[in-house]
């Protein structure tokens, strides 16, 4: 505002103009074109010195004028609240800011910046350098009996009948009853083929023969005394009949075949009846619950976290994933097969990214909103930081930053102060000479 500019050097024109019409009428008082020139220039000075004392009360008071003069300074508070709410509303308002991220596209910028090849090594490094920092943290006499405690928990509160059943259905379901039936047989079977078996029969037979000859007659001793010298009854070969029959039978049992089929079938009914009986389930919650109190699992799960936190802390990440990125890839290590599970589920991510519309449409809305939102939080925030500018600037700071952004505007307002007002001059003095009348 200091600087001398285009409309004070036609105010100062104007002014000597009317200084050369002054002297020019008092050289020729009657004549018309002096007393004209006189009167434009008048109004032309006083348009000038008007509009310039409107331009410069709005910074400060012109000559010291104080009435409603330095409109700016004096309204400074009105003035700072308006500017903010103006940033906020208008140049950060909801609807230019959706409008502006809406055209700047981030979904494609940030597939590809995900894309690359140092983003994805950096993405699996952290991924796993977070899994190894947890492994490291844990207190594993801690973890072990918290995880032990909650097993234990869990095998206790287990539904008897639910146990049952599902321990059925999977059997039936997957045909294990007869696999079981089966090795059952068998496992009889060797142990009806040893020779043992025989022996064992043979003696039966000899203690059951004994038992009934006490209880016979003088007679049924005799004869059976008799039949025993003629060797008409060999418990030996009975024994060996006996054996060769149940092995027989067990083949026919272990085999697909009638007997196998109703014999497995009669097993199947009298299993499902005894699940039904309390007795059983009292057993089945017996056995929960010893189970339970007997299995070592404190010991056992300190040493698999001890063995897990190994495997993952020996692991050089940029090797793993450059062996999982092989198409020869062996893991022989937890650490390695999760640096490999990383590495595929973020190109599966990546794929499904470009290649899924409903992804990538739900990403996209995801991120509009993410984005949106943390710029709508900004707003207030924007305000916050232009009235703390605002409030910073002194007096002629202000002054100059509001009169830079217009300086051409008030410029142009003080010249058409002089334009305005000489050319109103002329037609006045036009009008009053066609009127006849005296100036």
């Amino acid at each position: 505002m200091s600087r001398w500019n285009t409309a004070d050097t036609t105010l100062l024109c104007a002014a000597l103009f009317f200084l050369a019409a002054v002297g020019f009428k008092i050289t020729f008082p009657g004549s018309v074109v002096a007393e004209g020139f006189l009167f434009v220039t008048e109004a032309a000075l006083v348009g000038g010195i008007a509009d310039w004392f409107a331009v410069t009360a709005l910074f400060k008071k012109p000559l010291g004028f104080p009435f409603h003069t330095a409109i700016l300074p004096r309204r400074r508070k009105d003035f700072v609240k308006a500017s903010v709410l103006m940033v906020q509303q208008e140049f950060f308002s909801r609807r230019t800011i959706f409008k502006k991220l809406g055209d700047f596209k981030l979904m494609p910028r940030i597939i590809d910046y995900l894309a690359k090849d140092s983003t994805h090594q950096l993405v699996v490094t952290e991924l796993f350098t977070v899994v190894k920092k947890f492994f490291a943290a844990q207190n594993k006499e801690t973890r072990s009996k918290q995880i032990a405690n909650e097993l234990r928990r869990i095998i206790r509160d287990l539904p008897a009948q639910s146990l049952i059943d599902d321990f059925g259905s999977h059997f039936k379901r997957n045909d294990k009853d007869r696999e079981i039936f089966v090795d059952i047989v068998k496992s009889m079977r060797r142990v009806a083929a040893k020779p043992e078996t025989c022996d064992k029969l043979q003696t039966i037979l000899e203690e059951y023969a004994n038992e009934k000859t006490k209880n016979m007659s003088g007679f049924s001793m005799l004869m059976a005394g008799l039949a025993q010298m003629l060797d008409l009854v060999n418990f030996e070969e009975a024994a060996r009949i006996m054996q060769t029959q149940l092995l027989k039978l067990l083949d026919e049992l272990s085999s697909n075949t009638q007997i196998h089929r109703r014999t497995l079938n009669e097993c199947r009914l009298k299993i499902s009846e005894l699940a039904d009986t309390s007795e059983f389930k009292d057993l089945v919650e017996r056995i929960q619950i010893d189970a339970a109190n007997a299995l070592p699992l404190e010991e056992a799960i300190e040493l698999a976290l001890i063995h897990l936190e190994s495997q993952i802390s020996t692991v050089d990440v940029q090797e793993a994933l450059a062996k999982a990125q092989s198409s020869k890839f062996v893991g022989k290590s937890l650490g390695v097969l999760l640096v490999k599970i990383f590495n595929d589920e973020y190109g599966r991510l990546i794929q499904l990214l470009r290649e899924d519309n409903v992804a990538k449409n739900a990403f996209e809305k995801f991120i509009d909103e993410l984005t949106a939102r943390a710029a709508l939080h900004a707003q207030p925030l924007v305000g916050t930081v232009a009235k703390s500018a605002l409030d910073k600037l002194t007096e002629e700071q202000l002054n100059n930053l509001v009169y830079d952004k217009a300086e051409q505007d008030f410029i142009w307002i003080r010249l058409n102060g002089s334009i305005v007002g000489s050319v109103v001059g002329l037609a006045i003095f036009i009008l009053i000479k066609l009127a006849g009348l005296t100036i």
